[in-house]
């Protein structure tokens, strides 16, 4: 669908889905809600490497885009981090996670509203780099477009990113609830699993660039 439409209305278009997914999650009243809620997140956070990937390939100059992966990857570690202290400080502020669903939503608008605002830097059909793109289409091959899926390291980075999110998942979704079980400990403590976990990922990726 990037590839197709471009990477900006793809953008627009997740990032609304999780203004949705907080309001239903803020309103619903059962589980049925909760899985509208849990469906519209997970429709909005699938397409984002596709997209971020492309809009910096094309609005990023070479000599920075090692940088610009690396800020990258340190904020989304940080934001991940600073999620979970949000939520609980909302839920423990007014005793009702609903409300901590409504801040996120209110917070997913404020950051679609800044990409709109801001929506002419993130124009990946503007390829910042014409002499770049001219020389990777002249060397373009006329392949199957699944072509690809013949390269071991396709397959790598699949299996990377696969476990690499599989432990991740584990960690956010479950660490929290089996500290809750274990030793009773409060969401308000628990939370700070996540948090500290990221948090260390960050600093890894610091110290390792």
């Amino acid at each position: 669908l990037v590839d197709r439409v471009g990477a900006r209305p793809v953008l627009f278009a997740a990032l609304s889905c999780f203004v949705l997914a907080a309001l239903a999650a803020a309103s619903a009243q059962g589980y049925a809600g909760l899985m509208l809620a849990s469906a519209l997140a997970g429709l909005g956070n699938s397409p984002f490497h596709p997209v971020d990937f492309t809009i910096l390939n094309k609005r990023v100059s070479q000599p920075r885009l090692g940088h610009a992966f690396s800020v990258h990857g340190i904020s989304g570690n940080l934001g991940w981090a600073a999620a979970p202290v949000f939520m609980a400080a909302i839920t423990a502020a007014t005793g009702s996670w609903r409300w901590a669903a409504g801040g996120a939503g209110l917070w997913a608008l404020i950051v679609l509203a800044t990409m709109l605002l801001n929506r002419n830097a993130i124009d990946d059909r503007s390829v910042s780099w014409p002499h770049a793109a001219a020389k990777s289409a002249a060397g373009a091959s006329a392949e199957h477009p699944l072509a690809f899926l013949r390269l071991p390291s396709v397959w790598l980075c699949f299996s990377f990113f696969f476990w690499s999110t599989c432990a991740l998942s584990a960690v956010q979704s479950f660490a929290g609830p089996a500290l809750g079980k274990l030793h009773d400990l409060p969401l308000a403590v628990t939370s700070f699993v996540v948090t500290g976990f990221m948090l260390c990922g960050a600093a890894g990726m610091v110290v390792g660039g």
